[in-house]
Order: structure tokens, then C-alpha cells, then sequence
């Protein structure tokens, strides 16, 4: 396997894993490299940011049109393989539907979701694979308001069972600052998940120095539907 896309700097031992990742079935289909002309090529490298908004917009206003060709994107992605220009760090949190949000359909978006859209090895490493192996240019961490994570953070108090771990990753970002409302906190941890995301990976800080990834910050109202990109 010789994908296309997997830049200079990274190593024989990264491009072996990365196959053998694809082997058994984690985050690829068969072909981890770019996909033959006939299947989807994703959103167009500099135009992410414009894509986005303009998904968002659709959404807002009942407008999408991802939906009415689902069964070929299937197909498509089934047979040739994916190709997913966009990363995204969401939240959980089920009023968050990423690829609804964007109005975009399968094969366009690679997202990871986890509680208060924190950072970690899991997700430096999903998507150092889609920078890699799959030709993502682009990564958004995401947040949103009302977030339960960011506001358990902002409480303090101790959670029962696993769930402290994400508040663990998501307090760092509010130390040592005081917040108006929880929508500010929870622009400050995406700023900081993003920013250690980078600090993390030196796959992802390397292609973001020489110009080959762009990192994005948004926060989505989850009353409104809105996505507003900060920063």
C-alpha cells in the first residue's frame, strides 16, 4: 500500500502501521490511500472553512441537500474506499450531530466525539492516520454550548466512576480564569484542546508548521443550530 497523500515526514514504521491498521478495519475501508477519481474527493483543500459555513447555513435553514445521495456516497466509499478532507473534535453531547450540522455526507467528514471534545492520544492519533494515510487538510475542534462537561469542569466537584477523566483534560483550559457564562468557558477549551492537540502530535504540529493542515475552532448553539467559528 503506497497512499499518496502520506507526507515526507513521516516515518516507514508509521506507514507499516498504518497498513496494518487498515487490515483490521480501524478507521479505513480496504484502501487506505486515496480513492480511484470516480469516488468522493471530500471539500477542496482552502475551501474548508467556507464549506463549513455554508453546510451550516443549509442546516439552519432546513435547506440540506446531503441526504439525497446517501446511497452513492455509500457505494462509492464502500467500493473505492474513503477519503475524508476534514477532521473534526466534537463533543458527544447527541444535540451534536456533526455530519447533519455541516450538511455533509458519508466519506466528507472524519470525526472523533468524545465528552467536552477533549484531546488525547485516541484522538492525536485518529486523525495523525487521516493526515497521513486519508488526506485530511483541515482539523475543527468543536464545542458547544450548554456543554455538561465543560460545566462539571467549571464546578469542580468529583464525578463518579470514569467520568472524571474527561473533566481531568477539559480543566487545565479554565485555570486561572474567571467566566462570564459557560459559553465563554467552553471557548476556552476549545482554544486549549486544540492547541494541545498540536502540542501532542508531531505529526500534526509538523504539517501544520509547513502549511499542510489548518486547524479550525468553533462553538454550535444547540439552540439555535448555529456554528460560530472563533479565532
Amino acid at each position: 500500500m503506497h497512499p499518496t497523500t502520506l507526507r515526507t515526514s513521516v516515518s516507514v514504521l508509521l506507514t507499516v502501521a498504518i497498513s496494518n491498521l487498515a487490515l483490521v478495519g480501524c478507521a479505513s475501508t480496504q484502501h487506505a490511500g486515496p480513492a480511484p477519481a470516480s469516488a468522493p474527493t471530500g471539500i477542496a483543500k482552502g475551501t474548508a472553512l467556507e464549506e463549513l459555513k455554508s453546510g451550516n447555513a443549509r442546516f439552519v435553514q432546513g435547506t440540506s441537500t446531503a441526504h439525497t445521495w446517501q446511497s452513492e456516497r455509500v457505494a462509492k466509499t464502500g467500493t473505492f474506499g474513503q477519503t475524508p478532507s476534514v477532521g473534526v473534535l466534537s463533543c458527544a453531547d447527541s444535540r451534536v450531530p456533526v455530519e447533519m450540522v455541516f450538511d455533509q455526507g458519508v466519506g466528507e467528514l472524519f470525526v472523533v466525539r468524545v465528552a467536552g471534545n477533549s484531546e488525547s492520544n485516541t484522538a492525536a492519533g485518529t486523525f495523525e492516520y487521516g493526515v497521513a494515510a486519508l488526506g485530511v487538510h483541515t482539523i475543527l475542534v468543536l464545542g458547544h454550548t450548554k456543554c455538561g462537561a465543560v460545566d462539571a469542569a467549571v464546578a469542580g466537584k468529583p464525578l463518579p466512576g470514569n467520568m472524571g477523566s474527561f473533566t481531568e483534560v477539559i480543566t487545565p483550559a479554565l485555570k486561572g480564569k474567571k467566566f462570564d457564562n459557560l459559553t465563554a468557558a467552553a471557548e476556552a477549551n476549545v482554544r486549549w484542546q486544540s492547541e494541545q492537540l498540536l502540542k501532542r502530535s508531531e505529526i500534526l504540529r509538523t504539517a501544520h508548521e509547513k502549511g499542510d493542515l489548518t486547524m479550525l475552532r468553533g462553538i454550535y448553539d444547540v439552540e439555535t443550530g448555529v456554528v460560530r467559528f472563533i479565532d
